[in-house]
């Protein structure tokens, strides 16, 4: 009797390992209403309990495979060449960190994806922890808005007249990348989570209302119009065009929200204010302007606030030209990578697009999920946060890392699918 107990210890501490870590990666994303700690807790902590889920060389041969595979390549390539704007930047320590944070983060969660894809159990389970965690985020999220702001600052370390809506801004957008996942893996578990997910969505859209997040509530529209777009084309269609106008209309709503912001700031791009408001016109005009200091490696990462003119006032305002980053991606990347950094990450993001288009056309709901994700991501990108935010990168990783592990080997460029390994 002691050696059969003693025989079952093992087993037992790996189920145990796997339920914290199945626990920790479905609401690492939620968890950001805690702050973005909460996230890289979360985050370590799947990785240390789910890591030995699998035997260690089908580990390392699934890594292996996403490397060699052509996504890959370009990935790697683009951070060779980013290494050469590391040491161009004035500060390569700070950018040198910025890099290796990226290294870590795109290995462990090529990692876990190899995980899932090998533990299908594992996958299931992490996916309607996921559903949980969400549903319950948002929960809190809109009474935290509308019944106790200031015990929510206050739990969030805030003053306790610090305005909750301007602390949950991020935790919105990260939101809108959660809606067309969410909305996949309950569907695909079935039955009543069916039912959680699509209250989920409806509670989500109202939290971005709530947070008056213009780029959130476009970048939901955006990925949840993707899924519908999918349906529409299934059997049943009618369901599906009927997503795709409620989809449009909240486009149009979104869009029309809050049109006369920084209206005496003027509109340095010759932009429509209710398209851009004039005070990310101004940013982005100057970032621009700023391409011809360090054309070819840029000026380093994280360093474009450090440029002259960047701390002035905008006329006709009290912000600053530039207070930390251009709130757009592509700019950002274009003036602290430079012209050839940019080219090259281009190719990389042309390829995940592919990728994706290819998982949609052979593998369904989970090819559109990830496009849904990727709508919303890099749609966001482009209106707000740093790109090189460790918290928005995360976000991005870690959901797409779930959607790929149950794609079929292979479809997201011949190679993030993990092609070399096949499910037990």
């Amino acid at each position: 009797m002691i050696a059969d107990q003693m025989q079952h210890r093992p087993g037992n501490r790996r189920d145990i390992a796997n339920t914290i870590g199945i626990f920790a990666l479905g609401a690492a994303i939620p968890l950001l209403i805690a702050g973005r700690g909460a996230l890289g807790v979360a985050a370590v902590l799947a990785l240390a309990c789910l890591l030995t889920s699998v035997p260690g060389r089908d580990l390392a041969r699934g890594i292996n495979e996403a490397f060699k595979s052509p996504l890959g390549g370009a990935v790697w390539l683009t951070f060779a060449v980013w290494l050469v704007s590391v040491a161009v930047s004035p500060e390569i320590g700070r950018s040198a960190m910025i890099w290796l944070r990226m290294v870590v983060l795109l290995t462990v969660g090529t990692a876990l994806a190899v995980v899932l894809r090998q533990r299908e159990d594992l996958l299931e389970r992490t996916l309607r922890m996921l559903v949980i965690a969400s549903f319950a985020g948002v929960v809190l999220g809109l009474a935290a808005l509308h019944l106790g702001p200031e015990s929510f600052a206050w739990l969030r370390g805030h003053a306790s007249d610090a305005v909750a809506t301007e602390i949950l801004k991020s935790y919105g957008t990260a939101i809108a990348c959660l809606m067309p996942v969410v909305l996949w893996a309950g569907w695909r578990a079935g039955g009543v989570w069916r039912l959680i997910v699509l209250v989920f969505q409806v509670l989500a859209v109202a939290l971005l209302f709530s947070l008056q997040s213009r780029s959130g509530l476009v970048a939901a529209g955006l990925g949840l119009g993707v899924v519908a777009a999918w349906l529409a084309l299934r059997p049943l269609g009618r369901w599906g065009v009927v997503a795709v106008i409620l989809v449009a209309a909240g486009l149009l709503v979104a869009v029309f929200l809050d049109n006369e912001r920084n209206n005496t700031i003027e509109a340095a791009l010759g932009l429509p204010t209710w398209l851009v408001d004039a005070h990310r016109q101004a940013i982005w005009n100057f970032a621009l302007s700023s391409f011809g200091y360090a054309p070819w490696f840029g000026t380093g990462f994280d360093m474009i606030s450090e440029l002259p003119g960047a701390q002035e006032i905008v006329a006709g305002s009290t912000v600053e030209v530039l207070p930390s980053h251009p709130h757009n991606f592509a700019i950002e990347v274009l003036i602290e990578t430079g012209a050839v950094g940019f080219a090259v990450f281009a190719m990389t993001l042309v390829l995940l697009l592919a990728g994706g288009l290819r998982a949609l056309r052979r593998c369904g709901a989970a090819g559109a999920a990830l496009l849904g994700l990727s709508a919303a991501f890099w749609f966001a990108s482009l209106v707000s946060y740093s790109f090189w935010s460790f918290w928005w990168q995360a976000t991005y990783v870690l959901l797409m890392a779930l959607v790929v592990a149950a794609l079929s080997p292979g479809q997201v460029s011949a190679g993030l699918g993990l092609k070399g390994i096949g499910k037990r």
